[in-house]
């Protein structure tokens, strides 16, 4: 890895940030990409470093943890997907308030960033990803959105998305699941790949143009190849 990565704490939130290679040195400004959860920030740098102006433009990144994962990324209260499990009490909304009106003004303050939607990024895996998704119905922060595995099974999610449409129509959005994904001895996950397919028709007819939008499947199931996955994305998102 060319770049470098500090260990930042906003709002109470661990957070790792990525500067690029140069940034020390060049006098420009970079997009920003938002993380959300605990993922391998240096494995998916590492895989995607050497696209840098080639195929893609270079950018900041943060990864963001989560306080609490069925919290910080349920969009509203849902039961446990296991009898004995923890419920999601849906607080996303407050994880998104604090990423947009907190943890982006400290970044957009102390670096050299692109602060336009079309310059701010915001990507998530499985709980994290419809988050992602369900930030383009809350703010027009965010002008590229990734949601990778997302967990669009989760209870009255396509009812959402039907009856509310994206603040920002001009987003860009990648979608991905794993083929082996509705596989699931759960009937509620099982429902991920429909829900997932339906979440891409119905963003499809909201956006300004179906070019906006891509659902690509991987294979393999749920935990395969996940840093891969982000690089996949990342790589559409940010495509020069």
């Amino acid at each position: 890895m060319k770049g470098t990565i500090q260990i930042l704490n906003i709002s109470e939130y661990h957070c790792s940030l990525y500067l690029p290679p140069n940034y020390n040195i060049l006098d420009v400004s970079y997009p920003v990409v938002y993380m959300n959860g605990n993922n391998n920030l240096e494995e998916i740098i590492n895989s995607i470093e050497s696209y840098f102006d080639i195929d893609c433009s270079s950018f900041i990144l943060l990864n963001i943890e989560s306080k609490n994962w069925n919290a910080d990324f349920s969009p509203w209260p849902a039961p446990s997907l296991a009898k004995n499990g923890e419920d999601f009490s849906g607080c996303a909304y407050e994880y998104l308030n604090n990423l947009v009106n907190i943890i982006k003004p400290f970044i957009d303050a102390h670096y050299k960033t692109r602060t336009e939607p079309e310059n701010t990024v915001l990507v998530g895996y499985s709980l994290s990803g419809i988050t992602a998704l369900y930030s383009l119905y809350l703010f027009g922060t965010f002008g590229k959105v990734g949601s990778l595995s997302g967990s669009l099974w989760y209870d009255r999610w396509i009812e959402f998305i039907s009856s509310n449409s994206p603040i920002n129509t001009d987003a860009k959005i990648y979608l991905s699941l794993g083929k082996s994904e509705e596989r699931s001895r759960n009937q509620r996950i099982a429902k991920v790949g429909n829900c997932t397919q339906k979440t891409f028709d119905i963003l499809s007819k909201q956006l300004v143009s179906t070019e906006n939008i891509i659902l690509e499947w991987n294979n393999g199931g749920h935990f395969t190849e996940i840093s891969q996955r982000f690089s996949k994305a990342l790589l559409w998102l940010m495509n020069l």
